[in-house]
């Protein structure tokens, strides 16, 4: 199920059960089942050239910038939420504020089955993130990530 604002390149797939709004997809994406992905009207959300995403994955990209590099694999039922906090009542806001922040995803990065990227967090180039993670700080490229909160595992250099 396709909304609008939806810019492709060549030889994209997208299951018919996906939900796509003010995206921006490369060439070669392809996008599994009952996947849902959405930017805002004034910041279209990019994925990349040659990025694959499993089924029921959640792109949310209306609150603040989302892009996602080329050729990076995202597993299934993973969450990128780029607004977080209570919603419950005014006095919980008041307490604990939404806080809205960009996600940006580098090139060639394999995130696992599970894994949720919170709010504000940047991800290099070359990174790996062990399945069911939650990260919710930076994660420098080339590194294998995992765990909740996500640590650095071992370094990737000799990716570079």
């Amino acid at each position: 199920m396709i909304h609008s604002n939806i810019i492709t390149g060549k030889n994209v797939s997208v299951h018919p059960s996906v939900s796509l709004n003010n995206v921006k997809l490369g060439d070669d994406v392809k996008i599994g089942k009952r996947t849902t992905i959405f930017g805002h009207p004034s910041r279209i959300l990019q994925i990349g050239d040659g990025t694959r995403i499993g089924n029921n994955t959640i792109i949310n990209g209306f609150a603040a910038s989302l892009s996602i590099g080329k050729r990076c694999s995202i597993g299934t039922f993973c969450h990128f939420i780029v607004d977080t906090g209570p919603t419950a009542s005014p006095q919980m806001l008041k307490k604990y504020p939404i806080t809205e922040a960009p996600i940006a995803v580098g090139d060639d990065c394999f995130i696992g089955h599970g894994t949720m990227i919170i709010a504000g967090v940047t991800i290099g180039d070359g990174v790996i993130i062990r399945p069911k993670s939650f990260v919710n700080r930076d994660i420098p490229s080339f590194s294998e990530v995992g765990g909740s909160p996500a640590k650095i595992i071992r370094s990737l250099d000799m990716l570079k």
